[in-house]
């Protein structure tokens, strides 16, 4: 083809016929440009499928870790309520004929403490390699950044629950229970299970204790209301996934 070319221009020098020639010559540079400009477009349509395939590919994972999250998260704040619930009870256990086995059930309750702990593999990797910016929604990607301190918030508000439990209501129930309830009592005599229960009794009235575990569920208020917040944060997260992926395999 080149050959081909060169020959015309070759005998329309030859013929002296300079007009068609220069005219010739800017045709075929314009041929030429074309076709560089044709080279680069395609060049360019083939890497923006490759980013969005790369895309897709990020999306789907990602959509999987938030989706583990969201449920376990779920599960944390399901126990989360149910010992809030039994912290409550106990609170007002003076007004009622629980057993020894109930107080204690309560009061474990009231004292145990779940950690929320997501799967930050994905997350990571995208944040650290820079390949969030693959990402061509600008407001999915602003909250793929911001969710991480979201979620630290809230763990921060499980952790000043767990301190408070262990630095303050459970030194105070050792010193005022030496039938201790932190541990199960499986073969509890009768004599032991009435003094251990008779503690109980004492320490369900006693206006520090009730404080402590008022304190408790204050806490746990909080994580209720940070909760909230990441719980609606992975929703509208997950769902901008599910958006972006319809869209890019549409």
């Amino acid at each position: 083809m080149v050959k081909f070319f060169r020959k015309i221009r070759q005998n329309l020098l030859m013929e002296n016929k300079m007009g068609k020639y220069f005219k010739y010559a800017i045709g075929e540079i314009i041929l030429v440009v074309i076709g560089i400009l044709i080279a680069l477009q395609i060049n360019n349509w083939n890497e923006s499928r490759k980013e969005k395939k790369q895309e897709l590919k990020q999306l789907k994972a990602l959509k999987l870790e938030f989706e583990k999250n969201s449920i376990t998260f779920d599960s944390i704040m399901l126990h989360h309520t149910q010992n809030d619930q039994a912290t409550i009870k106990l609170m007002n256990a003076k007004n009622e004929n629980y057993t020894l086995e109930t107080l204690d059930s309560l009061y474990f309750k009231t004292i145990y403490n779940y950690n929320f702990d997501p799967s930050r593999g994905i997350y990571n990797s995208l944040i650290n390699s820079g390949q969030i910016e693959l990402i061509s929604n600008e407001t999915l990607k602003y909250k793929i950044a911001e969710i991480q301190d979201i979620v630290v918030d809230y763990i921060d508000d499980e952790n000043q629950a767990m301190e408070f439990g262990i630095k303050e209501l459970i030194p105070f129930t050792i010193n005022q229970m030496p039938y201790n309830p932190l541990r199960i009592y499986k073969n509890r005599n009768p004599k032991e299970k009435a003094i251990h229960y008779k503690l109980f009794q004492e320490m369900i009235n006693n206006r520090i204790f009730i404080e402590h575990i008022a304190t408790m569920s204050l806490y746990r208020t909080g994580i209720f209301e940070e909760g909230e917040r990441v719980k609606k944060e992975y929703q509208e997260i997950i769902d901008l996934i599910n958006q972006e992926i319809a869209r890019i395999e549409g």
